[in-house]
């Protein structure tokens, strides 16, 4: 009986590990949970977020900087320091594109939470990517 659930709950921790590849939206967050195509993509830090605060009105939209990692095979594969902000948003979405299932087209993501006037914490930032 133990080793039946033990399985159960082995089968369970596998199938929330890995991004389904009928599915239409692919979330990255600071833990290393998202397999997507092989490669499990992190958000490692916030550099900056100057982003407008919501419920405030802004000269300047701001924009928010981070430090994402990709990794294959328990292996670094990448390191990069994303920009998100309206003049990158184009930028991003090729970049995003390439870890993406091959069948899917990346439509559009979206970084919350928005800011706050509160301090945000790393385990609280997603970026959603949008599939087609």
């Amino acid at each position: 009986m133990k080793k039946l659930i033990l399985v159960i709950v082995l089968c369970a921790f596998v199938a929330c590990k890995s991004v389904k590849e009928n599915s239409n939206e692919i979330t990255i967050t600071s833990k290393k949970e998202i397999v997507v195509n092989d490669y499990t993509i992190v958000i490692d830090k916030i550099i900056s977020d100057s982003r407008c605060p919501q419920g405030v009105n802004c000269v300047w939209a701001g924009e928010l900087v981070m430090e994402v990692s990709v990794w294959q095979n328990k292996a670094l594969n990448e390191t990069i320091q994303l920009t998100f902000s309206p003049k990158t948003r184009d930028e991003n979405l090729v970049w995003f594109e390439k870890y993406i299932p091959q069948n899917k087209k990346l439509k559009s993501y979206i970084v919350s939470p928005t800011k706050t006037e509160n301090q945000i914490e790393l385990k609280e930032y997603k970026i959603q990517l949008i599939l087609e």
